[in-house]
């Protein structure tokens, strides 16, 4: 153990929920959301007193996408007593690195999550969940009810990333607009909850691989999933109503199979990142990582297998807030 370095807290709520899990931890889920409001700056001072408008406009949304976890946004939001979950719940502003390390045996997923927000790597929580289909981990943070990636056992191990900023041709305050005016019209489900949906039901790697290409979502996104047995690898590209498979399952937040439309990467280097990853022939070390994989903007790394097993450690940028845990269902 490194000193000075806590552990991630492991929670069990396979008998209970997310939703529980919330609701137990009120105290927790409102100092990450207020995380996320000092960590905007300037947009931070001001976002309090636009929360209640953005909660009902993002409440609508959830009610024209049909979506599944509105109700346990709603209570997350009543139990707080303050505005701001219904939106954050929304918010799809992060991005990542991943890649499959297939070995010739059960694959190994890597991740790493950034994030601009200082300070959300030293709060990051493991929570182990079970749903129809079996028993999943993840990695996450109360109040939060979508899933970023996880491990469920004698299935696969899936983390998502942010797709790149699709361009308008108005410069990049135009292209901020119009992916908003899309989000308002969209009827597909958030990346996120989607993600859980496919942890909670899907009994394989096949059927998670279907789930994720077919489902219509709310936004593009960069899913990486590893299955139970050699060659069970892919990363798939998403627009809203589109799949397509890059030719190594490996991901940052830029496309390399979509064709359609143009695409600005996003974050930290992401070429240099996914260039990165693929250079190595294991998963990086989660206390030992290098730039550009690890920037400034790196809250998290992870590593997870179709056995049930996730290893995690929080960061802040390139400085390590925990020590690397492991949990297994």
């Amino acid at each position: 153990m490194t000193l000075g370095l806590a552990g991630i807290p492991v929670f069990d709520r396979r008998e209970s929920g997310l939703l529980d899990h919330a609701l137990g931890a009120i105290d927790r889920a409102e100092r990450v959301m207020q995380t996320v409001i000092d960590g905007m700056g300037l947009a931070g001072r001001v976002l309090p007193a636009l929360l209640p408008l953005a909660d009902r406009v993002a409440d609508r949304r959830l009610i024209a996408m049909k979506d599944p976890l509105r109700a346990e946004i709603l209570a997350i939001r009543e139990a707080l007593g303050r505005p701001g979950p219904v939106a954050f719940n929304l918010s799809y502003e992060f991005g990542c690195t991943a890649r499959v390390f297939d070995r010739g045996s059960a694959p190994m997923l890597f991740r790493t999550l950034d994030w601009p927000f200082d300070g959300l790597g030293g709060l990051v929580e493991i929570v182990k969940l079970r749903g129809p289909a079996g028993d999943w981990v993840t990695a996450t943070w109360p109040g939060i009810v979508g899933c970023l990636h996880g491990a469920a056992p004698g299935r696969f191990a899936i983390a998502l990333n942010q797709a790149p900023e699709r361009q308008s041709g108005f410069g990049r305050a135009g292209d901020w607009v119009a992916s908003k005016r899309r989000f308002l019209r969209a009827t597909g489900m958030p990346p996120p909850h989607l993600l859980r949906l496919v942890f909670e039901t899907a009994p394989d790697f096949e059927a998670a691989c279907a789930m994720l290409s077919e489902t219509p979502v709310a936004a593009p996104v960069i899913y990486t999933i590893a299955g139970m047995r050699p060659g069970e690898a892919r990363t798939i590209e998403r627009t809203e109503n589109a799949a397509a498979i890059a030719t190594h399952p490996a991901a940052a937040n830029h496309f390399e199979a979509v064709i359609d439309g143009r695409w600005r990467p996003r974050g930290f280097d992401s070429l240099g990142r996914r260039s990165a990853v693929l250079a190595v022939d294991e998963p990086p070390a989660l206390d030992a990582l290098a730039a550009p994989i690890l920037n400034p903007l790196t809250r998290l790394a992870l590593t997870a297998s179709g056995d049930g097993s996730l290893s995690v450690a929080g960061y802040d940028g390139d400085m390590r807030l925990t020590e690397v845990t492991s949990a297994t269902v």
